[in-house]
């Protein structure tokens, strides 16, 4: 390809009319995200309430218990496999 004074550039007008609904399209696009982060910019921020953040604690520590129990019991079948262990090997 040579680009010269000679150079002929064409288009179809259906290559136009498509550039020219893609411009738009992406446009309108832009502009209707851009509209709504400045409309969730102007929202405030979402409050937690003392009643939810003492349910979620509570939450969060009854799990963590039932953690602790159930390492506790695998520990103590921990204990168990080993004593087997080394009355196997005596």
């Amino acid at each position: 390809m040579e680009i010269s004074k000679d150079t002929k550039f064409t288009l179809s007008t259906e290559t136009l009319v498509t550039i020219g609904i893609t411009l738009v399209s992406v446009t309108g696009f832009y502009f209707s995200l851009k509209a709504e982060v400045a409309q969730a910019m102007e929202q405030p921020a979402p409050v937690i309430t003392r009643e939810e953040y003492d349910l979620k604690d509570n939450a969060i520590r009854s799990e963590i218990m039932n953690n602790r129990d159930l390492i506790q019991k695998n520990f103590k079948k921990l204990e168990t496999i080993e004593e087997r262990l080394y009355e196997l090997k005596r």
